[in-house]
């Protein structure tokens, strides 16, 4: 890794230690991080990944140091909160590129924020299983239907919403405050300081980008891009999880012996340190692939799906060996618990990831 990527995660460090850490507790008990931190990360270059904010920068490397040093500062939430904004940015590039030079320099330096709303109440993430529906209005479209389960979905400035128009699928731009549009706030099991919402369009003016096979082709290289973030939120998140238990683990005696004492306490560690580690050599390889453009949907699917099942039984062990601890909040454990379930759904199921790893043997 090259000076400039160190000195980036050196960047994000300090913003984490600064803004983010001392107040992850009080934004997750409140349901709600600011969005004054939406801008601070701005202004701090992070948005942009340290690169100017005139363009949207295509740096898979650096994008992967920000996922995971946000996501070591304890909330998931926070991460999909100031990370997630790349895959509709190369979306909107990919499909327009008036309306990106517009947005792109508005969202990275943290004047504008925006969001992908493409889930639905009956048809989740199944791009063919669409409902909401476009009409032509006037020299513009017109939204009608809803979306739901979508990260920041009440209070973004833009939101990216796909739809069908004459029966194919669509990408729409919408104005967080557009007429006809309106959300619900859902509580949610994880990522509790990032707001979640559902939303309804009910004739809601919308901005068409692009429309049908090259809309569902440039849809599926951005979700791509997601599924890697997510891989690579899961390892940071197991390292933070396995950190906090091996140190728990040396600590707390039985009798006159540490736990971390115990062989077979000790060995499962080492186990869960061992896939650990595994897992994260095919995600920093799946990270390379990206960057050169060689990265397969399946090779997506399997470094997303690998990460999380890691993510999932250091984080069950993490809770069982902290005991009692481990249960209550505001333990960092527990928290790391809630939010593993979220990465087996966000993105594409597990199902759905290995549908698309078995189409290609």
């Amino acid at each position: 890794m090259d000076s400039k990527t160190d000195d980036f995660r050196g960047r994000v460090r300090t913003f984490v230690n600064d803004h983010v850490r001392p107040h992850v507790d009080a934004w997750e008990r409140d349901g709600a991080y600011p969005l004054e931190l939406w801008r601070q990360a701005g202004r701090a270059g992070l948005l942009s990944l340290g690169h100017s904010p005139e363009r949207l920068p295509d740096d898979p490397g650096t994008l992967a140091v920000l996922v995971e040093e946000l996501t070591l500062g304890g909330a998931q939430g926070i991460t999909m909160g100031l990370a997630s904004h790349f895959v509709s940015l190369k979306a909107v590039q990919g499909a327009d590129a008036a309306v990106a030079a517009r947005v792109v320099p508005s969202v990275l330096r943290g004047d504008t924020s925006i969001v992908l709303a493409l889930t639905e109440p009956q048809a989740g993430s199944d791009l063919r299983g669409f409902e909401c529906r476009a009409e032509p209005h006037g020299d513009g479209h017109r939204l009608t239907g809803d979306k739901r389960f979508i990260c920041n979905g009440g209070r973004a400035d833009l939101l990216l919403v796909g739809a069908l128009l004459d029966g194919a699928l669509a990408l729409f731009l919408v104005e967080g405050n557009a007429p006809g549009l309106s959300h619900e706030r859902l509580a949610c099991l994880g990522w509790r300081c990032l707001p979640l919402a559902a939303l309804r369009f009910e004739s809601t003016p919308a901005r068409l980008l692009i429309h049908g096979r090259e809309a569902g082709r440039l849809l599926q290289q951005c979700l791509q891009q997601e599924r890697l973030n997510l891989a690579v939120m899961a390892l940071a998140s197991a390292e933070l999880a396995l950190r906090d238990t091996v140190e728990h683990c040396r600590a707390r005696r039985v009798g006159t012996e540490a736990l971390l004492d115990k062989s077979v306490l000790r060995q499962r560690l080492a186990e869960r340190h061992s896939e650990l580690t595994v897992a994260r050599v095919f995600v920093d390889q799946a990270v390379r692939w990206q960057a050169e453009g060689q990265l397969s949907a399946a090779r997506a699917a399997i470094a997303k799906n690998t990460a999380v099942d890691v993510l999932e039984r250091v984080a069950h062990d993490a809770v069982q060996l902290h005991g009692a601890h481990g249960c209550v909040e505001p333990s960092r454990v527990e928290r790391i618990y809630r939010d593993a379930r979220l990465l087996g759904i966000g993105g594409g199921a597990r199902e759905v990831m290995l549908d698309i790893i078995g189409r290609t043997l």
